[in-house]
């Protein structure tokens, strides 16, 4: 089985019970893989991908099996309740089809050192802190998401079509993220220990899920924000879901076994506590996953603000304008060679 995948679920550690030989690829663009499937660049039999590529794209190019309703249904009693609404990015657009599993869900927005920036203040003054003559910031290469919040940050809403001032906007507040960063990086546990040794105060993009690593071992100051305040009226968070799918093959292979493995209690709770990477999965609202969390895991994934991520975030969406805007981002990227670590 071919597997390509957000970090986790290619661990040995996780697929030891596993009964099938599994070939597994990471990647952090959600858009480029799912471009190379469709292009069948890329030999893929199953894929976990943010939420919009699989019901918006992967599915309504017909790359998507449908799986069996009456066996994957009873699955959604088991969500967290406040997270219920991202069971519709596992199913048609009809909910007449379940076309994945969801699982792993999050913030990645943007990381602060308490120690240096109060959580509160970063919640209220969200992507401004930019602006702090004294701020001293890493910029996440995550593509697919910092395109998403150097829009937001300038009022601009990503998931619509963008007219050419709205394009020119965006690539003035792009070329601001890069001119006001005191470094860039593409190793979010690098831009963790920065943090710790006082070079930057926070960085973006940035979640649970590129600081739950720090947080696990022992440093709470690092702490993951979904900031509260709103630009030309747009929330400035964002929240993704995971989902997993089986791609269409002309011979399947027994590939459901994976989606049942990954949705086990036990393995819904050993992906949530990934070795490199730890998230909420949407499983915790079935008690007996819920209780395999220790106080430490619920303060690891900082489960007591949670709830941040539905209320202030937009929901991980298709970006109409992706070229456009990526072909300006990496061209302001390439400017600042010195700033790369």
């Amino acid at each position: 089985m071919n597997i390509y995948c957000w970090e986790g679920y290619n661990q040995k550690n996780f697929l030891n019970d596993l009964p099938l030989k599994v070939n597994s690829n990471n990647f952090i663009s959600d858009y480029m893989v799912a471009n190379d499937i469709k292009k069948k660049v890329i030999k893929c039999d199953v894929i976990n991908i943010n939420n919009a590529f699989i019901r918006d794209y992967l599915w309504k190019f017909n790359l998507i099996k449908e799986l069996d309703y009456e066996k994957y249904s009873p699955s959604y009693s088991n969500y967290i309740k406040n997270f219920s609404y991202l069971s519709k990015w596992t199913k048609s657009h009809n909910k007449k089809k379940i076309i994945g599993v969801g699982q792993r869900f999050g913030n990645l927005n943007y990381v602060i050192n308490s120690n240096f920036i109060e959580p509160r203040t970063a919640e209220l003054e969200g992507y401004n802190l930019i602006n702090n003559k004294h701020a001293k910031f890493g910029i996440l290469l995550f593509e697919d998401f910092n395109i998403m919040q150097i829009s937001l940050s300038c009022g601009i809403n990503p998931f619509k079509t963008l007219d050419k001032k709205k394009l020119l906007k965006f690539k003035k507040n792009c070329q601001l993220w890069f001119d006001k960063a005191t470094l860039i990086s593409d190793n979010y546990f690098l831009l963790n220990k920065l943090l710790n040794k006082k070079k930057i105060d926070f960085y973006l993009t940035g979640g649970t899920f590129t600081c739950s690593v720090a947080r696990k071992e022992g440093y709470k100051n690092i702490i993951s924000i979904v900031p509260k305040n709103k630009i030309n009226n747009l929330k400035q968070g964002i929240i993704f879901t995971e989902v997993t799918s089986i791609l269409k093959n002309k011979v399947y292979s027994n590939y459901e076994l994976f989606l049942d493995y990954i949705l086990s209690i036990k393995k819904s709770y050993e992906i949530a506590m990934s070795k490199y990477t730890c998230n909420p999965v949407l499983q915790m609202g079935d008690s007996k996953v819920f209780n395999l969390f220790s106080r430490n895991d619920l303060d690891i994934i900082q489960w007591n603000t949670l709830n941040n991520s539905q209320s202030f975030s937009h929901e991980y969406q298709i970006i109409p304008n992706y070229k456009k805007l990526l072909t300006v981002f990496r061209k302001i990227l390439s400017l600042y060679p010195q700033k790369f670590i």
